[in-house]
């Protein structure tokens, strides 16, 4: 049976739950995108791997905002971080997506799970391992367009939108707690996410049919995870992250599925 926008309801419904599942682990872990979304969108929609990066990163726009919107309502989004961060992203992300056209990610993939396994690991004994040092004055603004330039360059390549980095880069580096970190990381993505979703565009990836489903339930799940997440005691969610980061890691270290 065939819906208004003439895609059949069964399909109408996968989208709905893959945006549902993207948009509350975006709201709870400021995850999502390409992390969650785009092997969803392969194994349960039948979506080409370049199809998929595009898609996620067009329907990630508006969970992430909203998110976003719903940590700054509790006073958890840092916003000239968030200026300092997303400036070079946005910049980086579609120059990248275009140079990995052509590009074999596998490798690239890999390095990216290694990266992640040991970034929740720092996460994890952040405390014990630099107590309360934190970067500050000029060497923060670096560090921050640092975070910047590496955010680019992975929501470019790889297709994930940015949690997976950005988090745990903020509360590594500047010792910011984890709501304020995950605030920060999803305001800061929604730049190139634009950016990134009009370069796919502009190749062809993108499937608007999907998009109404993807962003209802994005937007539905954004709600019920941010809740949630400013609920949790700020111990707990980082150590939650954390686990959740490990596995994601071992995912693409292990050669998982994503843009070839």
């Amino acid at each position: 049976m065939r819906g208004p926008i003439g895609m059949d309801w069964q399909q109408q419904g996968r989208a709905l739950l893959v945006g549902g599942v993207a948009g509350f682990g975006g709201g709870l872990f400021s995850l999502g995108g390409g992390t969650l979304t785009i092997p969803l969108l392969m194994g349960w929609l039948g979506l080409d791997p370049f199809a998929a990066r595009g898609t996620a990163l067009a329907a990630a726009f508006f969970p992430a905002a909203f998110g976003a919107w719903l940590y700054h309502l509790h006073g958890r989004v840092d916003w000239p971080a968030v200026g300092l961060v997303a400036l070079p992203s946005m910049l980086l992300t579609p120059l990248v997506g275009m140079w990995t056209e052509r590009f074999s990610g596998r490798r690239l993939r890999r390095l990216f799970g290694a990266v992640v396994i040991a970034g929740a690991f720092v996460l994890m004994l952040r405390g014990t391992l630099l107590g309360t040092w934190a970067l500050e004055g000029e060497a923060r603004t670096f560090y921050l367009l640092a975070v910047g330039i590496v955010e680019g360059l992975v929501a470019g390549s790889v297709g994930v939108s940015g949690g997976p980095v950005l988090a745990p880069l903020l509360v590594i580096g500047l010792g910011m707690p984890q709501q304020l970190a995950q605030g920060c990381s999803l305001a800061a993505r929604v730049p190139a996410v634009v950016t990134g979703s009009l370069e796919n565009f502009r190749c062809g990836h993108v499937r608007f049919r999907l998009l109404p489903g993807l962003v209802a339930g994005g937007m539905a799940g954004a709600w019920g995870g941010s809740l949630l997440a400013l609920d949790l005691r700020e111990a707990h969610l980082r150590f939650l992250f954390a686990l959740v980061l490990a596995g994601i890691g071992l995912r693409y270290l292990r050669g998982g599925e994503g843009p070839r």
